[in-house]
């Protein structure tokens, strides 16, 4: 049977309850999770406060996000042994050290949001090129879909309410009076800045999807820091009733194995496949919950920016 993970999650940073975290888990029909809370908020914390409360017949994997010299990366384990390593709580680590750490232990390393935020993703602190070589030479994986950028390219282009904002746009645009008056200057350079969001956002989600195809093994998960949105980024792999057998740990070294061995169905937004065709779930992501996204990436970009200017 095929059975749905999301492979990144977070709940420390918002301050939610390992109660709530799980009711979304269930909610979104997931099997489990990988939690892999940021280093810096006490990663070991998150896993032992939502594994006390873990409902029967869920998986907790053990998980972690590192803010490395190269980029965020995930890495997960087995089992919580991996919190006692120091090297993934040291400030700006080498990205080698976290890598020679993963083939030492046998941990599995996927470079998170590749094309995310410029302060954070891989291919903007190391460049591409250098990126896909790391990738082409090393045991790594790429977090192929991530549930923030990949909804967001969905609702810039495919949202009621964003088409709706355009035709209205378009309208004060080509307006003669309005136009006399000058408010259509206005409507241009705000569609104007809306092409150039859709487009940064469904470029990320494209370069991403191709980057991963390079990957020994791919990764997926909602990568955001709301426990209501768990979910929107899954990986489905094929688990048979000896799976459900095992102990914690086991589980947790067969789910791990067939990621590394790219032994999965599918990967990317929840939905379900009809007659050949994909079709989407929509209803785990509002207007509301969208804005803030591309509020908090745009937000993020320009906080960049303004530090760059003052260096």
């Amino acid at each position: 049977m095929s059975y749905n993970l999301d492979l990144n999650t977070h709940f420390l940073k918002r301050k939610q309850s390992p109660k709530r975290y799980w009711q979304f888990v269930s909610k979104n029909n997931l099997l489990g999770t990988a939690v892999t809370e940021n280093a810096k908020l006490n990663p070991k914390k998150a896993y032992f406060q939502l594994y006390a409360c873990k409902p029967k017949g869920k998986i907790l994997i053990p998980g972690v996000t590192i803010s490395t010299d190269s980029g965020d990366v995930l890495v997960y384990a087995p089992s919580e042994e991996l919190y006692d390593y120091g090297t993934i709580y040291e400030e700006n680590v080498s990205i080698k050290r976290i890598y020679d750490l993963c083939e030492k232990k046998g941990y599995l390393m996927s470079i998170a949001h590749p094309f995310g935020l410029i302060n954070n993703s891989a291919s903007y602190m190391m460049g591409l090129s250098k990126l896909e070589k790391f990738i082409k030479e090393k045991n790594v994986g790429v977090e192929a879909y991530n549930g923030m950028i990949g909804y967001l390219s969905y609702y810039m282009y495919d949202s009621f309410f964003l088409k709706t904002m355009r035709d209205v746009l378009d309208y004060v645009e080509n307006n003669k009076i309005l136009s006399a008056l000058g408010i259509s200057k206005f409507a241009e350079r705000f569609n104007h800045k809306i092409d150039q969001k859709s487009y940064d956002v469904v470029y990320k989600l494209a370069a991403t999807l191709k980057l991963s195809q390079t990957a020994n093994f791919i990764t997926a998960g909602s990568g955001t820091d709301y426990v209501d949105r768990i979910g929107s980024g899954i990986i489905t792999l094929d688990l048979n009733k000896s799976f459900f057998e095992e102990e914690n740990n086991s589980q947790n070294k067969i789910i791990l194995s067939k990621i590394s061995k790219k032994e999965i169905i599918s990967f990317g937004p929840p939905g379900k496949y009809t007659d050949d065709l994909f079709e989407r779930s929509t209803a785990r992501i509002t207007k509301t919950k969208a804005y803030e996204d591309l509020i908090y990436l745009t937000k993020t970009a320009f906080i960049k920016k303004q530090k760059a200017k003052k260096e």
